[in-house]
């Protein structure tokens, strides 16, 4: 076993690294290491990141989010996961039960040469039976590669969940990144595609021509070098079209379909390298008399199966009386029930989809009924299935600079600089053009308010003959199905705007915020009649003084929820007056989210506040482990749907939180495209039972509640 590298701390979380895995030579993926868990006395084996990747803060946060998922892995074989890293570590990692174990290649080394082919097609049958169930589960490993497969007494563990993730390989092609085993990573993935169940059934192609061969490569020269029985199945895992590969249960299938011998076990070699592990390195020792304080730093492992328990209790008693014929479980070739895979609370949901947008969006996506999202890039606008991702239509002739505006009948606005389309959802097809407002003939549209049902809102302005404005700016309510104008009201200097108006509109009103402060501690509303456009009042909102209309908005009992630096109040609408106030620790500067009879907050110290709207008094409050960076990085709120889950967003995940109590529900990190490091994305959209989260260019869909 090679010497332990003297930078490498000697101490992560409550685990003591006490001797290595890696086999001799580099390790093309992550460190595996041996280490006691100084709370138990038991062995554990502990994965890091990979030596020039573990100083990347993108990597670390994508590491430890794909360790956190890894715990929702089910069947025989999966490598129970006792510990990941918290989320201050300086160092990710994750422990798990798999001791005495050995990696691939040290047993080949312990051979001196490959695996015998019977030994080869039981450790097949066994990786892809457990892949298959992995992949029936909606999960793609992408991790698996020689270094990453531990070998038990009892059969393999195919450890190193989500290494390819957490390398974001999505993007222009590049080779084998940093973190990825080389030879193993399927010729897609180097393309730079998302990791695939076709991936997966590649790379065990890979791994079990490697176990077969000694060589680490797939090349035809060493395809040619295996046993007649393994060559025509392996080169179907390994064809370079991903649709040509076998599912992972057919190959479990094929490989158990050849005769075995009466007893197949591990080789004696390998069978007494594992007993002189297992002396070396006892799997449980005394307990220690207190952990050290290191251990806070570990997350709170889930109760552990009884299986793992005895696992770690059974493996101090292998010792030297391992045997080729006395390893039961590499008989079994894959059999065995799977143990039903339980949501845990902590462990983020996988997504439901993944859509690739081609260019960052140039507003917050739309969403229709829970059934459709509206995107527009600086290229096209899409409509995506929001169930399943797929590309409804998708246009590029659509004027690229203005926001759409949704409206109730199934279409959406597309504002161009002379007119506006109206747009089916359904289809992409134009219905129509409303060709009066060119800012010729008539006024020019400058910005869209929004819309209800069929009724838009528009902010216009008038031109002089020399292309100059005349001052002449108006609200317009506009008619979308019988195409006319019902309303049309002059609009006071002070609330005409720029183009970046946040208007809020009521059942019976439309507030437009001022442009500028009408006082040293003031803002102010004009509230227009949405019927008849008629003006019904101004209003100053005293000590109102956040930087933008959009961190405002209207909740339960006509009141105005604003924010400004360590302050959320509450304002009665129509009156003006101030009626709750709540201090916050940190600034807000991000977007409070409304609820029922609850608004929620987060600070710049990654603390998020649910305070009841009628009292303003708080219902809780919750700091996240991973606080923001500075005092001035945004800490974005959202909530779902159906109101029973907050999202918190900071520098190195997103939160989400049970909005009865503030009690931590999961946390994800999304890889995206790799582009941004240590950004874990943003929630851009709620539907029944759908967060939408955006990372870069990537759309995600994750379940909720």
């Amino acid at each position: 076993m090679e010497p332990q590298r003297q930078a490498e701390p000697t101490r992560l979380g409550p685990y003591r690294i006490i001797g290595t895995l890696d086999a001799g030579g580099p390790a093309d993926d992550a460190r595996r290491r041996i280490a006691r868990d100084d709370r138990t006395g038991r062995a554990a084996v502990l994965m890091l990141p990979h030596g020039t990747l573990a100083d990347d803060p993108g990597y670390r946060v994508r590491f430890r989010s794909e360790a956190e998922n890894s715990r929702r892995l089910t069947g025989r074989w999966a490598p129970p996961v006792i510990d990941v890293a918290g989320p201050d570590a300086d160092l990710p990692w994750v422990a798990y039960a798999c001791f005495p174990a050995l990696p691939l290649p040290a047993v080949l080394a312990a051979c001196d040469g490959p695996l015998p082919e019977s030994a080869v097609r039981v450790l097949g049958a066994e990786l892809a039976h457990t892949i298959a169930n992995w992949h029936a589960s909606g999960l793609v490993h992408a991790g698996i590669s020689p270094q990453a497969t531990l070998v038990m007494a009892d059969g393999p563990r195919p450890t190193g969940y989500g290494l390819a993730r957490a390398a974001a390989l999505d993007g222009p092609d590049r080779g084998a990144p940093l973190g990825v085993d080389a030879f193993s990573l399927s010729p897609e993935q180097r393309a730079g595609e998302r990791p695939s169940p076709a991936g997966d059934v590649y790379a065990l192609g890979a791994v079990l021509c490697y176990a077969a061969t000694g060589r680490r490569d797939v090349a035809e020269g060493t395809r040619a070098a295996l046993p007649e029985v393994l060559r025509e199945l392996l080169a179907r895992c390994l064809a370079q079209d991903p649709g040509q590969r076998p599912r992972p249960g057919t190959v479990a299938r094929e490989l158990r379909a050849v005769p075995a011998p009466e007893a197949v076990g591990l080789p004696d070699a390998v069978a007494t390298a594992l007993a002189r592990q297992a002396a070396a390195y006892p799997a449980q020792v005394p307990m220690a008399a207190s952990a050290p304080a290191e251990e806070t730093s570990a997350t709170v492992p889930p109760a552990r199966s009884r299986r793992a328990v005895v696992v770690g209790g059974l493996s101090g008693a292998v010792g030297l009386a391992l045997g080729a014929g006395g390893v039961a479980g590499w008989r079994a070739a894959g059999e065995g029930r799977s143990r039903e895979a339980s949501a845990r609370r902590g462990i983020a949901p996988a997504p439901l989809w993944r859509h690739d947008l081609g260019g960052e969006p140039q507003q917050t996506p739309l969403l229709w009924h829970g059934r459709t999202a509206l995107v527009r890039t600086s290229d096209a606008v899409t409509a995506l299935n929001l169930r399943t991702g797929k590309k409804i239509w998708s246009r590029d002739d659509l004027y690229p600079m203005s926001a759409l505006t949704l409206l109730g009948n199934g279409t959406f606005v597309s504002p161009d600089t002379s007119a506006f389309s109206v747009v089916s959802l359904a289809t992409g097809r134009m219905k129509g053009v409303e060709r009066r407002y060119d800012g010729v003939e008539g006024p020019a549209i400058y910005q869209f308010l929004g819309a209800v049902k069929d009724i838009c809102w528009f902010l216009t302005r008038k031109y002089a003959s020399g292309g100059t404005e005349s001052g002449d700016h108006a609200v317009v309510c506009y008619d979308a199905v019988r195409r006319e104008e019902i309303w049309r009201t002059p609009l006071p200097a002070p609330y005409q705007g720029d183009g970046t108006t946040t208007a809020l509109l009521l059942s019976t009103m439309v507030l437009l915020p001022s442009q500028g402060d009408d006082g040293e501690d003031a803002s102010s509303y004009l509230a227009l009649d949405r019927r008849s456009g008629r003006k019904l009042w101004t209003r100053k909102y005293p000590k109102m003084k956040d930087e933008s209309a959009k961190q405002r908005l209207v909740a339960p009992g006509d009141l105005l929820v604003s924010c400004d630096e360590h302050m959320l109040r509450a304002y009665h609408i129509a009156s003006g007056k101030e009626r709750w106030q709540v201090a916050t620790k940190g600034r807000v500067s991000g977007t409070p989210a409304a609820h029922g009879q609850a608004v929620y907050a987060t600070d710049s110290r990654a603390t998020t506040y649910a305070v009841d709207v009628g009292s303003g008094s708080p219902r809780w409050r919750r700091r996240s482990a991973a606080p923001l960076e500075s005092s001035w990085t945004r800490g974005d709120t959202a909530v779902s749907h159906s109101g029973a889950t907050v999202f918190q967003v900071t520098d190195a995940e997103i939160e989400a939180l049970d909005a009865t109590d503030g009690s931590l529900r999961w946390r994800s990190a999304l890889a995206g495209t790799g582009r941004q490091a240590a950004v874990p994305g943003q929630v851009v959209g709620v539907a029944p039972g759908i967060v939408l989260v955006l990372n870069g260019t990537i759309l995600y869909a994750l379940p909720v509640d």
